[in-house]
């Protein structure tokens, strides 16, 4: 990674921690040792650690079973300029307008990390409801804002992520084998959202719709979700026309904008619409 030149005003131990945060960017892994930091730095390991240990009493660094990995106090910082910029200034309206019809939560997901990562949430104002955060995961196999984004990724890029962070079981409900998976999957390109019946949760029920790019690739995924005594099947086909509808907006207002969307990676980027997928290509699920 290429140093800044230093000067009288460059604070060195500053620039020794930022650069421990842009390994993981150039790694391009989820998670990392300590040796792995230490290794790619030419640092000894006692000052790398100090380093880490200070990024992560910070929450800029999490440490779970001897590895490190990105915080989401970084998705914080990345959140308040998102606010302000397309993805989330554009689908927050919409997201309001669903809140508010069926009064149930709102979530803006994007993939992050082999995950779910919430980018927005529009709580419901029920007491009794299913509240996520801005920053919080949730595994891809079994929330319909992760099986949305799956549904519209290539075959090999779907098989390493559930290779790479499995497919463990939540609920009795929970899909746990990539042979189960892809006719889901095959069946949330043909109707344009996914579902999650419990399977994540019990007692929830969700249904998401994909935002996608010209390519058609996966830039985020617009949810409802509810606890399944007064969000469920009945609501099912309502709630999907909404979501795609949401969707489909929020796509056309980024392709007008002539940019695409500010997101942390691994985020792809907008537009598209699901309707026109070709499901004879052979290179997706």
């Amino acid at each position: 990674m290429a140093k800044p030149k230093r000067d009288v005003y460059y604070i060195e131990v500053v620039g020794r921690a930022l650069d421990v945060l842009e390994v993981f960017v150039h790694e391009q892994k989820a998670q990392l040792t300590l040796k792995e930091i230490a290794t790619r730095l030419k640092q000894n390991t006692n000052t790398v650690f100090r380093l880490l240990y200070t990024l992560a009493q910070h929450g800029y660094i999490i440490k779970s079973n001897k590895k490190y990995e990105l915080g989401s106090k970084l998705l914080d910082l990345t959140n308040a300029k998102l606010r302000h910029t397309d993805l989330i200034a554009i689908a927050g309206p919409h997201m309001e307008a669903l809140r508010e019809r069926f009064r149930e939560t709102v979530n803006l997901g994007i993939l992050a990390e082999g995950q779910i990562r919430y980018i927005d949430v529009r709580q419901s104002l029920e007491r009794f409801r299913l509240a996520e955060t801005v920053g919080g995961t949730d595994p891809l196999h079994c929330t319909a804002l992760g099986k949305a984004h799956l549904a519209y990724l290539p075959l090999p890029e779907v098989r390493r992520l559930m290779r790479e962070y499995g497919m463990a079981r939540w609920t009795p409900h929970t899909i746990t084998t990539l042979t189960a998976l892809k006719p889901e999957l095959e069946r949330i390109r043909e109707q344009g959202y996914a579902v999650d019946r419990e399977e994540s949760m019990l007692g929830a029920f969700c249904v998401a719709a994909p935002i996608l790019d010209a390519e058609e690739r996966p830039v985020a995924a617009m949810s409802i979700a509810g606890p399944l005594v007064r969000f469920h099947e009945a609501h099912l086909k309502q709630a999907a026309e909404a979501l795609r509808e949401a969707a489909a907006a929020v796509e056309e207002k980024l392709r007008s904008s002539g940019k695409p969307p500010v997101a942390r990676q691994p985020l792809f980027a907008p537009n598209g619409r699901v309707a026109e997928l070709d499901l004879t290509d052979t290179n997706r699920i």
